[in-house]
């Protein structure tokens, strides 16, 4: 188990200590302007070795209604949608700073300027989920590969005039061409007026609860072995249908003490954290889907407890094993760092942790604003691992 520790947390936490140039990150990218502005920002993400520009989802090629659905659903975590007139508003703006230099030189000649200096944005969109590092990184360089763009533009319209117009242009803040701003959008459900985006209060809540939650494989293994120790075991297995009642009794009074503790930890994030500075928990325009989320989380860490306690014999191998084990499938599940940094190979075998999925379906409320509808997927693949890992030590038991 150390070196199983080792192995994963050498492998998990090697991404936080590189640069962020080293991790690839895919970007859904909508460009709908008809100029040459959209496709020199589109050229300069695919230069950049952090991102992957992908034009098609779904089968199809993608539309900004398409890009919103696949960000809301949490298939991909970062978009830009380049708007109709980002090549006329910044050409009809250098065309117009162009004049006034032209004019300050003396020289007669002038750009054509139409009436209205229309300002365009790029739409920066984001699913919920993202950490704000990420959201700060993509920022910063669309607004280096904006600044380019404006540059080389300016510069264009210039040489049509006069080379010592040209010059002069070369040493004009950039914060001159005052359009084509990069505006970051908030991306949640149709009925969440402000959706939440993730912080430090949002993420480690529902993931050290989560985490505490699964942490009842050490009582509860280490419970069924010293009944088995002491004979307890063997005097229920005696009585007509007192095992199946007995085992059943045991999930559901251990369901309800990860179910109470889970929304213990979420009192403490709404009422007791603002009392040391931080920001209070939100829960979302559907509070109440987290009981079913809760209940489903419960009963995966029960069935897993459950689990080891009847294939190991001893509590010296099934308390170590237990608590190691439900570390390492946080460290993969996205607890302690997120799983979008991770190495490819890694991501695939955080699809195998019910710690993801688990946190997959919170976040699916909390920060996505979604309903039942929004964790359907979580909810069931952990029901599927709850009743497999209960059904199990059965099947154990009579081998």
């Amino acid at each position: 188990m150390p070196a199983a520790l080792i192995i994963v947390m050498a492998i998990v936490q090697d991404a936080p200590y590189k640069e962020y140039q080293e991790v690839k990150f895919e970007i859904l990218v909508v460009n709908k302007d008809k100029g040459s502005v959209g496709d020199k920002i589109i050229e300069g993400l695919r230069q950049n070795k952090s991102f992957v520009v992908i034009r098609e989802a779904a089968g199809k090629p993608l539309d900004e209604a398409l890009l919103k659905q696949q960000l809301h659903d949490g298939k991909y975590q970062m978009g830009i949608v380049i708007p109709e007139n980002a090549t006329r508003s910044l050409v009809n703006v250098s065309n117009l700073l162009a004049n006034e230099i032209a004019g300050s030189a003396g020289l007669s000649t002038a750009l054509p300027v139409s009436g209205t200096t229309d300002s365009a944005s790029v739409q920066l969109l984001f699913d919920p989920v993202v950490k704000p590092a990420f959201r700060s990184s993509l920022n910063y360089a669309l607004n280096q590969y904006l600044t380019q763009v404006k540059i080389e533009i300016l510069l264009e319209r210039m040489s049509r005039m006069n080379g010592d117009t040209v010059s002069a242009g070369k040493h004009l803040p950039v914060a001159s061409l005052n359009v084509l701003s990069v505006q970051e959008e908030r991306l949640g459900d149709r009925n969440q007026k402000n959706p939440v985006l993730t912080n430090s209060v949002q993420h480690n809540v529902p993931a050290w609860a989560i985490f505490g939650m699964f942490l009842i494989v050490v009582p509860l293994s280490g419970n069924m072995i010293r009944e088995r120790d002491e004979g307890s075991a063997v005097r229920i297995q005696l009585i007509p249908m007192a095992t199946k009642r007995v085992g059943l009794g045991k999930i559901v009074f251990y369901i309800m003490v990860c179910m109470l503790q889970f929304f213990v930890m979420l009192l403490v994030g709404i009422y007791l954290l603002p009392l040391f500075g931080l920001a209070p928990l939100h829960l979302g325009p559907y509070p109440l889907t987290l009981i079913p989320m809760a209940f489903a989380i419960a009963f995966a860490a029960v069935g897993f407890g459950y689990f080891i306690g009847s294939v190991f014999k001893t509590a010296n191998q099934a308390m170590p094993c237990g608590a190691i084990s439900v570390v390492l499938f946080s460290a993969i599940g996205g607890v302690w760092v997120p799983v979008e940094i991770l190495p490819a190979l890694m991501r695939k075998v955080a699809l195998a942790s019910p710690l993801y999925w688990s946190l997959e379906g919170v976040n699916e409320v909390l920060l996505r604003g979604k309903g039942m509808e929004g964790i359907l997927l979580p909810f069931s693949i952990l029901i599927i691992i709850g009743a497999a890992l209960s059904i199990l030590p059965v099947f154990w038991a009579k081998k």
